[in-house]
């Protein structure tokens, strides 16, 4: 079923939010922090985070729990459900690079989980939600562009000894390959090309024998593909 990971979060949060330990947890971090002390339950603090109109005042509430994420399982929780509606969108995003639905909604809510228990709440203090989803954007990309350069290295000739990229730098160039191709600015064998010579240390010549041109004709064809590419980065 569409989004079933997330239904079953919700679901679960009907239960968690409103049992007696997280009443507990509540009434102690509202006696600590007195932005939480106003809520009755979690559920209300979730909505509020959701719903709140001024910003400030959503990251008075959501500073309180990042900054108790690390230590405490549920604070993390609770700031997960403040964001999960956001999250939707980056999962629906990614499916078309992945074989199920489920496989994404479970890399990026595991992603986003890591990044709240590991938010720098002192040097990012404000627009916390909005930096958690970015946050999980660019992980969740630079994952699955590294998922994918792998694929092109290992699928496509298979038996050629080639390293695989590091990052940040080859995470960088994968990420615009594979957007370009997506957009429709670079075709995937230019961007395969350029990933394998550029990245993956696959001989030029080689390749070029492998798929039938000549050597020069495949590096006039590379420097065109980097050129468009340059086109649509900038």
């Amino acid at each position: 079923m569409a989004l079933s990971l997330f239904t079953n979060l919700e679901t679960e949060w009907a239960d968690l939010a409103r049992s007696a330990t997280a009443l507990e947890s509540l009434r102690r971090w509202g006696i600590e922090d007195a932005h939480l002390a106003r809520f009755g339950n979690l559920d209300e603090l979730a909505t509020f985070a959701r719903t709140a109109r001024g910003i400030d005042d959503r990251d008075d509430v959501l500073r309180c729990l990042a900054a108790r994420a690390a230590a405490e399982p549920l604070a993390a929780r609770t700031l997960l459900q403040c964001v999960l509606y956001l999250l939707i969108p980056i999962a629906v995003s990614f499916r078309p690079t992945v074989d199920n639905d489920e496989e994404i909604d479970a890399i990026v809510v595991a992603i986003a989980f890591e990044r709240i228990r590991t938010y720098p709440v002192q040097r990012r203090p404000r627009r916390i939600a909005a930096n958690i989803v970015l946050d999980t954007r660019q992980r969740v990309s630079r994952r699955q562009c590294r998922r994918r350069v792998r694929e092109v290295l290992t699928d496509d000739i298979a038996n050629w000894p080639v390293e695989e990229p590091q990052p940040p730098a080859a995470d960088q160039i994968v990420s615009l390959l594979d957007e370009a191709v997506r957009n429709g600015h670079l075709g995937t064998f230019d961007a395969r090309v350029i990933a394998l010579t550029r990245l993956g240390d696959v001989d030029i010549n080689a390749l070029a024998e492998a798929h039938g041109y000549q050597p020069q004709s495949l590096r006039r064809r590379r420097l065109r593909a980097e050129m468009a590419l340059a086109r649509a980065v900038a």
